[in-house]
Parts: C-alpha cells; structure tokens; sequence
C-alpha cells in the first residue's frame, strides 16, 4: 500500500508512479486528513473518526510517500503515525521524500519515528523536485522543472525496484548535508517563525471560485465576506504551509504577504 500527503503535487506524482511501477495500491492521506480528521492549533493531529486503512496481510509493506519541511518529515505526518503506533506495530515501512533543495538529517527522525511505534525501517528515497516552497524560495521555470521532474521519476523508478525486491532504501548522501543544522536546529525554528497563516490573502483577482477551500487538506480555509462584501477565503491557525492553496489558485490571487509577488506559480 502506498500512502501519499502532498500540497503541490510532487509527492502525488511520485506517489503514482512507484504505484504503477509496483502495482501497488494507492491512498490518499489528503483526503483521509480532510474528511476524517481534525485538527487543533499548532498543526498536529488530534482526532480522527477512523483508523488509518492498513492491508490485511501485515506482511504487506508500507510505503509512505511525502514532502520535506524543513529538513525533516512534516510534523502532520508524524503525529499522524505516533498516533497509529498500535497498527503500524511490527509493519515494513518505507519512506520517499520529496524535496525542492535538500533533506539534512531527516533519515535520523524516520528512524526514531519507526523505533517509536515499533515498526520496522526499511529505508528512505530522497527525490528532488521542482522547488514549491512559494512562502520563502523562487519557483524554477517550466523547463527547469521539466528537467527536475524526468530525474525525479527516474529516481523514483530505482526505488520502486528496490521496494519489488524488498530492500533496504538508501537516502542519496549528496542532498542530506548538514544534518544537525539543518534537522535540529533550524527545523524548530521553521516551525516557531515561519509556519504561519496570517500572511496569506486573498487579493482583488478572487472570483470567489473556493478552490483553495476545497484543496485544503486541514480544512484551515473558510470563505468569509469581507468588509467591502466581497466573499473571499479566510486562513485558521491550523495551517501547514503545504502551499496547495497559493499554488493551486487558478486565478493567481492568493499571496503570502510580499514573499510571494512576482513568483511563479507551480503544481501537477
């Protein structure tokens, strides 16, 4: 079974393909976050009305495809996980991360996770991927990411092999450089400084269209009518910044704060 969570679509892709590579099936933890889980201040899980939907055959491998925030697994993803720990007890889990620049010392956290909720560690793909980060980083153009996305799926191809064949999945050493820094230290900062919705909004581009309502895979946007009576969406604090809002609005209308002006816009 193979698991995606994904904002712009890098880890869906990614996702699809080691699906189709392993004839493997294919679940979407967007959706389940969305539809079955809620979420308190601060982004981590608190409730979900179902458990995570696992293979019968608990010798079935579990493959966890996902995006990289900060140098580490999103923090969603990890209390997700922990608060599975009874399932996921003595399961096969692989991991597949995608990322726009590097991975630092992410491997560590998979590691301690698998420990925690006494799974077995099979491993983790580093894939990088067009840059989507639209708070902080510049999007490449299309051609570059062209170019990023024909390596990523190449990537992604030698790790659906190596899944086939039940082996072990080696990070690539070249994307995880300064694990300590960047893991331990700069990723808690991210969290306390940067992961924030306030600084979105919607500007006068809005056609009201709720595509960013409906993508939110926390359900932290609401539309509410503004003070000129003009419906348009509204962030809570459970935000995640997983960027499919900003980058999914079809009208480009969604900014986060000045960051974001004048940046492409990107998705698959």
């Amino acid at each position: 079974m193979i698991y995606y969570f994904s904002g712009s679509g890098n880890s869906r892709h990614v996702a699809k393909l080691l699906a189709r590579e392993s004839g493997q099936e294919l679940f979407s933890l967007n959706k389940f976050f969305k539809d079955k889980c809620r979420f308190r201040k601060g982004r981590d899980l608190i409730e979900c009305s179902e458990p995570l939907p696992l293979p019968d055959d608990k010798n079935q491998v579990l493959v966890f495809v996902h995006p990289t925030y900060g140098w580490r697994q999103p923090r969603l993803l990890t209390s997700f996980l922990a608060a599975n720990a009874r399932q996921l007890k003595h399961r096969k889990l692989y991991f597949v991360a995608t990322a726009g620049s590097g991975f630092g010392g992410s491997e560590k956290y998979l590691l301690r996770l698998c420990r925690d909720v006494g799974a077995e560690y099979m491993g983790l793909a580093t894939i990088l991927m067009p840059e989507n980060y639209t708070a902080m980083f510049a999007i490449p153009d299309e051609p570059e990411a062209d170019r990023l996305i024909q390596a990523g799926e190449a990537r992604a191809q030698e790790a659906a092999a190596a899944i086939r064949a039940g082996s072990k999945l080696l990070p690539d050493p070249g994307l995880c450089k300064r694990p300590f820094l960047l893991s331990t230290v700069v990723n808690p900062l991210f969290y306390k400084f940067i992961v924030k919705s306030r600084a979105f909004y919607a500007d006068d581009r809005c056609d009201s269209c709720r595509v960013c309502q409906l993508i939110c895979p926390l359900n932290c946007i609401s539309m509410e009518t503004d003070e000129n009576g003009d419906l348009r969406p509204h962030w809570s604090d459970n935000c995640t910044h997983c960027m499919a809002c900003i980058n999914h609005c079809p009208r480009q209308a969604i900014e986060y704060g000045r960051a974001s002006h004048n940046k492409r816009r990107y998705f698959i």
